[in-house]
């Protein structure tokens, strides 16, 4: 096997996220069951986010004709090309260091793909570019293009976590007041880890939002009533998103799951009432309401 050199700009760190989501065992089969069951052979692929290139080798590997691959971070697009190169995939892998957009500008990219595979999600869906990526891919598609997950479903529920809140937070320390520093607190929302926290449930679990890539009304503001099941002082509401592939499923519900929990903070804590009714309100970035009906 040839040895993969270091690329000449990698002097800062990739995030060590991509080693704990290419470790995920049960996403990359669920990943790998959706390629091998959607008929690839002789087809013609894009990929929006190579990371090391493992979903773009699988099509590959099922027959697929032609793979473009884009990878924004041009240190990892270069490692991606080493390793399709190990595996002997370079002539039907084409791994290009740009973003989306700009593979699109420059026309690196073939009009009406048969499949558009991406996988750019963060615990809270959006904060990885869906909403500019959806847009890329309502540009290239055509009516007959596969597009893979063809959805992804975001639930939620109120919840009490004192530790979620406090991390995001900070009052009194030494005697002196610090509230002020809570202006930068974060408003949409942040991942927390399903190890660590232990949220206490005050609602039933919604479905929160569905995100589709060819549907341009997706990050519409969504409401929701919700009937409290539990008195406590809400801090916001808990979230974890299932990625559809067909019939396959990749999801950050699972403890196991290499994808943390989002949480969306309420601007201030919320007392709620078991029986209550309240209207929860939800914006495109992630940032949630909570109302009282």
């Amino acid at each position: 096997m040839n040895e993969i050199k270091p690329p000449a700009n990698a002097a800062s760190k990739v995030p060590t996220w991509h080693f704990t989501m290419m470790r995920d065992s049960a996403r990359n089969a669920a990943i790998e069951a959706a390629i091998a069951s959607s008929n690839v052979a002789g087809k013609t692929v894009i990929e929006i986010g190579t990371g090391a290139g493992l979903p773009a080798m699988l099509f590959a590997k099922y027959g697929a004709r032609k793979v473009f691959t884009c990878e924004m971070d041009e240190r990892i697009a270069d490692v991606a090309r080493e390793i399709v190169r190990t595996n002997n995939l370079q002539d039907r892998i084409a791994v290009i260091a740009k973003s989306s957009r700009q593979a699109i500008l420059d026309g690196d990219f073939p009009s009406g793909p048969d499949i558009i595979f991406t996988e750019t999600l963060d615990a809270g869906v959006v904060g990885e570019g869906y909403e500019a990526i959806a847009e890329d891919i309502r540009q290239i598609a055509n009516p007959s293009t596969v597009v893979m997950p063809d959805r992804v479903q975001q639930f939620g529920f109120l919840c009490t976590d004192l530790q979620a809140h406090e991390k995001n937070a900070v009052f009194n320390q030494c005697g002196f007041d610090l509230s002020g520093f809570n202006l930068f607190a974060e408003r949409s929302y942040f991942s927390v880890s399903q190890k660590l926290h232990d949220p206490v449930s005050l609602s039933p679990t919604v479905l929160f939002r569905n995100y589709e890539y060819l549907n341009p009304n997706a990050l519409e503001p969504v409401e929701h009533q919700v009937i409290a099941h539990s008195s406590g002082l809400c801090h916001g509401m808990t979230s974890y998103f299932d990625a559809h592939f067909g019939r396959f499923l990749v999801s950050s519900r699972d403890r196991k799951s290499h994808w943390p929990t989002a949480f969306h903070p309420l601007r201030e804590p919320v007392p709620v009432e078991s029986g209550r009714h309240y209207r929860l309100i939800g914006e495109k970035t992630g940032l949630i309401d909570l109302v009282s009906i």
